[in-house]
């Protein structure tokens, strides 16, 4: 459940309905609390953001009568009740111990989680204990052992086997360190695109409005690797990505070294089988992989992506054709649109 300001504030100038229910939004002049999806446009100094409707009414807060956040569906409730089960157990729990926890049955519970949310309550489970595994290896000073039960693994061996990280325990607890990075960057019509790639292939594009702010970019993500600036190795990869950007045909294949989710994964390819020049919603997409209800995790792996115009997330756009929401900047993803619009085969003819 988001209760970051930052993160909830952006969500509310989007009017996400996606995210309505996940945390209500309490105005303080008014004495109100909204969906995010409310029309009402309060102050950010005004604003406040509660991850429950008891804790709006705890702060004094009554519902809203425009958008009305008291009619948020069970269905949604359930999912959050499950979520929120999950998050305060010190171990993976099993389906039976959620659904006793929820007091619903576990077929029940299976079912509408998956189809809220497009994966299962197992695998919502596994991903956030290997956040927690994560956490314990980068951010405290202790043994491999010991972040493995703390995080709740039922023994050493169980972690080694999952190899939840695509990558060793150690590299993990190493933050990166250790590992090299080519990289270089491009000027274009929609700003500095930059890319970075492993031995294995191209691991992240990232689009700026200065070198300097891909390189920072670039550090943020992989803040313990060697970033070594390499104009000739990336040569390839630069042309590439360029070209895709400009929509201009390329028989280059992008060698890409990224790690993915199966539902990630799936909502990627969706995107790559997009063509240049046409959109589609959020909700088109989760129908295209098969997960109509799953629109909210199909816009969270559209956030997620790492490497931008190679998968084109700039091509989704909410329902309304609103084109904010973009990582990159929505001024960005409107130019990259417009472009796409006028430049492909089609368009000319």
């Amino acid at each position: 459940m988001h209760t970051d300001f930052d993160t909830c504030w952006e969500i509310l100038q989007r009017r996400d309905a996606s995210y309505d229910g996940v945390f209500f939004v309490g105005v303080r002049t008014t004495r109100i609390y909204c969906r995010p999806s409310c029309s009402a446009r309060p102050l950010r100094k005004n604003v406040a953001f509660y991850p429950t409707i008891a804790a709006a009414r705890e702060a004094g807060l009554r519902a809203c009568l425009r958008c009305h956040p008291d009619n948020i569906l069970p269905e949604t409730a359930l999912v959050h009740a499950v979520c929120a089960y999950i998050d305060a157990q010190p171990q993976t729990p099993t389906l039976g111990a959620i659904a006793t926890a929820v007091q619903y049955s576990s077929f029940y519970v299976n079912r509408i989680f998956k189809q809220q949310t497009g994966i299962t309550p197992r695998q919502y489970a596994v991903a956030r204990q290997t956040e927690r595994l994560a956490g314990l290896l980068r951010n405290q000073p202790t043994s491999i052992t010991r972040a493995i039960m703390d995080a709740g693994y039922a023994s050493v061996g169980t972690a080694y086997y999952a190899q939840p990280f695509g990558m060793a325990l150690r590299d993990v607890r190493r933050g990166g360190a250790g590992m090299t990075l080519d990289f270089d960057y491009c000027e274009t019509d929609f700003g500095v695109i930059g890319i970075a790639q492993t031995a294995h292939g191209v691991c992240a594009v990232v689009l700026a409005d200065t070198p300097q702010a891909v390189t920072a970019e670039l550090s943020a993500q992989f803040p313990q690797a060697v970033l070594q600036h390499a104009p000739t190795t990336m040569e390839t990869a630069i042309d590439a990505v360029r070209a895709l950007a400009y929509s201009h045909p390329t028989n280059r294949e992008i060698r890409l070294d990224i790690r993915a989710t199966a539902f990630q994964q799936r909502v990627w390819d969706a995107l790559r089988r997009i063509p240049a020049g046409e959109t589609r919603s959020y909700a088109e997409v989760a129908r295209d992989i098969g997960q109509p209800t799953a629109v909210r995790a199909v816009a969270q792996a559209c956030a997620q992506n790492p490497v931008a115009i190679i998968i084109p997330c700039h091509r989704v756009v909410h329902t309304d054709t609103r084109r904010d929401g973009y990582r990159w900047g929505s001024a960005r993803k409107q130019a990259l649109l417009a472009h796409e619009r006028t430049h492909t085969p089609e368009a000319n003819g």
